[in-house]
């Protein structure tokens, strides 16, 4: 974030020579506001964040009745919880990378996931959520900057949907945040119209809209490289179709590729 308009502008314009130079298609802004240029943005993804309040009580009552008695689900269930680092990489890569196989989307390598830990051991960790028997069932890797929380990569075992696994997880960060002193958590974007997107609003966040702008180089037009776009369909239900240990191959392999 620069700190001053004439930064921002001296910013924006090595962008754009960068984006000329290499004959780039367009350059994507993203920011929380379109302060910065008259350039065109997308009306496609809101951001949700709110305050963490000093005690639990009041951290309980902000959530809505409806997601409230679901996070009693998960408790009725016998979820349980742990909060670790390097050594529940590989618990919640499974997780993730089936949420991404169902989701039809390519799914990083874990190596990122071992990097990411490697460069900031101190600020990160992984919750997860264990069922009955012990087993894990979702599971979210969170960084922790100045007085946030933010909950960055997640997963849930779609088969376990009935236990209430994301609510039950969801809280137990939040209760985290809550003791250790952070002031504000940040449930990242979504894309309107989605499952995340009404998850987190039943949940008492308010969306904010996030305008990402567009410089265009070689384009006429927004690209739309959403998933929601029709021709990307029959792409998305192929990969939903390809066994799940191939997709822990390939997609490490092309998910560089994809915008």
């Amino acid at each position: 974030m620069a700190n001053t308009r004439e930064i921002a502008n001296q910013l924006l314009e090595k962008a754009k020579d960068v984006t000329c130079s290499q004959r780039l298609e367009y350059l994507e802004l993203r920011n929380r506001n379109a302060g910065i240029t008259n350039l065109p943005s997308k009306d496609l993804y809101f951001t949700f964040r709110r305050e963490i309040f000093k005690d639990l009580d009041s951290n309980m009552k902000a959530i809505p009745r409806k997601s409230r008695r679901m996070l009693r689900v998960g408790e009725k269930e016998g979820l349980t919880h742990e909060f670790g680092r390097e050594e529940f990489i590989a618990d919640f890569y499974k997780i993730f990378a089936k949420s991404f196989h169902r989701l039809g989307s390519p799914v990083f390598s874990v190596r990122l996931f071992k990097n990411l830990f490697k460069e900031f051991k101190e600020i990160t960790n992984i919750l997860i959520v264990r069922n009955r028997e012990g087993k894990p069932i979702s599971g979210v890797m969170s960084f922790f900057y100045k007085d946030e929380v933010l909950p960055y990569y997640a997963g849930s075992l779609f088969e376990c949907r009935d236990l209430a696994p994301n609510d039950f997880m969801y809280w137990q960060l939040m209760k985290y945040g809550c003791e250790k002193g952070y002031r504000l958590f940040d449930f990242g974007r979504s894309k309107v119209d989605t499952g995340s997107y009404d998850f987190k609003r039943h949940w008492g966040f308010e969306p904010e809209f996030l305008p990402y702008q567009y410089f265009l180089n070689q384009m006429e037009e927004i690209p739309n490289i959403s998933p929601a776009n029709p021709k990307y369909r029959k792409k998305i239900e192929m990969w939903q179709k390809l066994p799940f240990w191939a997709t822990k191959i390939i997609g490490p392999r092309i998910v560089k590729y994809i915008p």
